[in-house]
């Protein structure tokens, strides 16, 4: 393939770049750098993910351009949910409550082909930076607990779904696994509460309470579609967040510190050192 027009640029992204191709496609084109494997994985996840019938992006094969490894999508168009949600603030219900049944509906179909995503928290709390003895107890508690073959989508929040004329459609599938329901709905709710944010001082202060608020709403309403109960939520909690001080942005620092702190005391596990 050729290197991409530069006026197609649409995006950027920590490991790709995407353009625009014609006939209703876009090229993820990744960095120069990045292991072939994680591209290769990208690809098998997302036609695993196409075959389940969801409601994604078609992928129409890998190629090759300016040296480069890229993917071929079908291009969705449309505002991500955050982006609706601002323009429509009196409809933000309603939009977390798709989200919520577009979850429950990712969660009902089974991938045992894909990664385990008990590993995957293994190997990040493996590399964390915890002490020995609270890596050794949340790993041995890892091992203990039963995931499993739910597709787990591993980074769900509203910036990954796009609002089109037909639905809501998911995308960014990079971190798909196999797994039990609980753990994607600790990283939504984290990545809701404690992703990177926009503001600062009383606009900082006033979103951090809007974002608790939502994703507490959020975490009630998957809860009653699915009936995951308190127990088996809590069971993950600690785990999946420990895991997520490997690579999360330092945004609201002091909130999620007193989140972990919750979350392990739950869980029974040693405190931070």
């Amino acid at each position: 393939m050729n290197p991409p027009d530069p006026s197609s640029f649409i995006a950027a992204g920590a490991s790709a770049q995407v353009y625009r191709l014609d006939g209703g496609r876009v090229l993820k084109l990744f960095h120069a750098g990045v292991d072939p494997g994680i591209i290769a994985r990208e690809h098998a996840i997302a036609r695993v993910v196409q075959a389940s019938g969801l409601p994604v992006p078609r992928v129409f094969g890998l190629e090759e351009a300016d040296g480069r490894q890229g993917i071929v999508y079908e291009e969705i168009s449309g505002p991500n949910l955050l982006a609706y949600i601002a323009r429509h603030p009196h409809r933000t219900r309603w939009a977390l409550d798709q989200m919520a049944r577009l979850q429950r509906h990712i969660q009902a179909c089974h991938a045992p082909t894909l990664r385990s995503r008990k590993a995957i928290l293994i190997e990040d709390i493996e590399v964390a930076p915890v002490g020995a003895a609270l890596r050794r107890a949340a790993i041995d508690r890892l091992v203990q607990l039963n995931e499993g073959d739910a597709l787990s989508h591993g980074d769900l929040h509203p910036g990954n779904l796009i609002v089109t004329d037909e639905g809501v459609s998911v995308i960014d599938w990079s971190r798909a696994a196999c797994g039990t329901i609980a753990t994607d709905l600790v990283r939504t709710e984290m990545v809701m509460r404690f992703g990177p944010g926009r503001g600062a001082g009383d606009v900082g202060r006033v979103e951090a309470a809007v974002r608790d608020a939502a994703s507490g709403w959020y975490v009630r309403r998957y809860r009653a579609l699915t009936g995951l109960d308190a127990e088996a939520l809590a069971a993950w909690r600690a785990l999946v967040a420990l895991a997520w001080t490997r690579q999360r942005a330092p945004v609201r620092e002091s909130a999620f510190a007193v989140y972990l702190a919750d979350a392990l005391r739950v869980a029974g596990l040693p405190p931070i050192d």
